[in-house]
């Protein structure tokens, strides 16, 4: 109990600062650094480098600082924006539940605040459901996304069984904050079928063929979504950036070119055609 007002005083110290822009170098790569003030909390973000807007959103347990070491592939063509989530990094973390929609939010407000007209959007796993949840609650300024080993459930139908097993165990965690981070996957999201339709940008949709996420659920949501195209990464787990970066930044390259969903039955239907002379 002790270790838990220590955190949360070292919480509430962090939100009563005030934050400057300040300059950040990873590598030979600068960029900068801010807080952006909400109304209960700040969010932490860097930006580096020119062009496109690319926004990454990491997964649940990380931050800014585990897609640094993808920065030097990607600053080439893209801006790369990155941000920590609500209770994630140096971002703040309000009292209340941690949810998805809240982190959603949280994510179109910093969007707003920089100002772009359009962004691309890579997120993965938490950061994959809140992109998702853009899709369909805050399209205006969304270009595209690509969407990496998400859920829109947080069942056995979704994830792998022995996982949601092991999750269980949240309320035993000793550390406050890890707890509230499983606890979150443990209830949520839980978001119908029926918004996955409304999502009218176009995505690709990206997953292990050993994923937390069962391959069955991706196709499910891959099916819903109007303008998707589907990945499944062979030989790969739930940490795609991990195990397979250059084929993650080959795709998020790729990801610039003009969307397309291509039929085999259409082409066949036309080829039939030339073989009968209609």
């Amino acid at each position: 109990m002790k270790k838990f007002f220590t955190v949360l005083a070292v919480l509430c110290t962090a939100l009563t600062m005030s934050y400057a822009q300040d300059n950040i170098s990873v590598g030979e790569i600068n960029g900068t650094s801010n807080f952006l003030t909400l109304k209960d909390h700040k969010v932490y973000y860097e930006v580096f480098g020119q062009g496109d807007p690319l926004l990454i959103l990491h997964g649940n347990g990380g931050s800014t600082k585990g897609k640094h070491r993808l920065l030097s592939k990607l600053t080439d063509k893209y801006q790369v924006i990155l941000m920590d989530n609500r209770c994630h990094g140096q971002s703040g973390c309000p009292e209340g539940e941690l949810t998805y929609l809240k982190m959603a939010d949280d994510t179109n407000a910093l969007m707003q605040h920089l100002g772009h007209e359009k962004y691309y959007i890579w997120g993965h796993s938490d950061g994959g459901i809140v992109s998702l949840i853009l899709g369909y609650k805050y399209p205006a300024q969304i270009d595209r996304m690509l969407v990496t080993g998400a859920n829109i459930r947080p069942d056995t139908t979704a994830l792998q069984n022995r996982l949601v097993e092991l999750m269980g165990i949240y309320p035993q965690i000793p550390d406050p904050m890890m707890s509230k981070h499983i606890e979150l996957m443990v209830k949520h999201p839980n978001i119908p079928i029926s918004k996955i339709k409304e999502i009218n940008v176009p995505v690709l949709l990206m997953v292990g063929d050993r994923d937390a996420v069962k391959l069955e659920h991706t196709v499910e949501i891959f099916k819903a979504l109007p303008k998707a195209n589907l990945c499944i990464m062979p030989g790969t787990t739930h940490f795609i950036d991990s195990e397979k970066p250059d084929q993650l930044i080959y795709w998020l390259n790729e990801f610039k070119k003009p969307f397309k969903a291509p039929s085999t039955v259409a082409i066949m239907e036309e080829y039939a055609k030339s073989l009968s002379g209609h």
